[in-house]
């Protein structure tokens, strides 16, 4: 969970509208060290989250991560606007700057594959029924404009005292290149911090580049595992028994790839079934 939350701070953005670094706490790397040593705090705060969606974990981490260790001062979190009856949405936080500014933020985590043939919609969620696009034009048509409504000026009232809070969309996670042969393998490997994708039947493809790797499990997705962790050795037999699963659960695994001689150990893939 610690690591989770220090991946948060370190700001691993698809789409960012507001500067975090610069709220931060001047020891925020003390607090994390002191937390990693003494986590009961942060555990509560999971715990208290009756959902284990990887959604919901991601919200109370970044609340946490507001609270504990930014100068921001939360006023008001995960509230619903109402309006001639019904319910028109929900803010998922209102926060105050040092400097009196209020600030909208509507925040999500995602992991968005390529699929260039779907374009517009090319950024896709493992699961098919998300695009980065949808997501993005969902957020800045509807969410974020809520509070510039009559019915959302009336909600936020008796604590904006005449302010118009400015609308900030934050979605963290990871984007995933198309691997298709090897030559998008070597690419892949001398880019940024992008992930990849292949299908189950040409996983053994990475045989050639990684020696281990690891099945991540929601909703712990952001961070990579440990080197101690129990890693997979990466062989034919091995990626036979991963990809065997997809008989009985057809959803992508998340996959983290390391290899012990290059010391590449920043690789996270996802295997999706041949007919993903």
């Amino acid at each position: 969970m610690v690591k989770d939350l220090a991946w948060l701070v370190e700001g691993h953005y698809i789409e960012q509208d507001f500067d975090l670094g610069l709220y931060w706490l001047f020891d925020v790397e003390e607090r994390l060290l002191l937390l990693d040593s003494d986590p009961a705090l942060l555990i509560n705060a999971v715990s208290a989250c009756k959902s284990h969606f990887l959604g919901s974990y991601f919200e109370t981490l970044f609340s946490f991560a507001i609270e504990h260790l930014s100068s921001l001062s939360v006023v008001l979190e995960h509230f619903q606007i109402e309006g001639k009856g019904k319910t028109l949405g929900e803010v998922d936080m209102l926060v105050e700057t040092p400097e009196g500014e209020l600030h909208q933020f509507e925040i999500a985590i995602k992991f968005y594959l390529e699929r260039p043939d779907l374009y517009p919609h090319d950024w896709i969620g493992p699961n098919k029924n998300d695009s980065l696009l949808k997501k993005v034009t969902r957020a800045r048509e509807h969410q974020l404009s809520i509070l510039h409504t009559e019915a959302g000026f009336a909600a936020i009232k008796h604590v904006a005292k005449n302010r118009v809070p400015k609308s900030t969309l934050l979605i963290f996670g990871r984007l995933y290149l198309a691997l298709k042969n090897q030559q998008d393998i070597a690419s892949w490997l001398d880019q940024d911090e992008r992930g990849g994708w292949i299908r189950e039947s040409d996983f053994t493809l990475l045989m050639t580049s990684f020696s281990h790797f690891y099945v991540l499990d929601k909703p712990h997705w952001m961070s990579f595992p440990n080197l101690n962790d129990q890693f997979i050795v990466f062989s034919a037999e091995s990626a036979g028994h991963l990809v065997s699963d997809f008989l009985k659960d057809d959803r992508p695994k998340h996959v983290f790839l390391y290899d012990i001689e290059s010391k590449q150990f920043n690789n996270s893939v996802f295997v999706v079934p041949d007919s993903w």
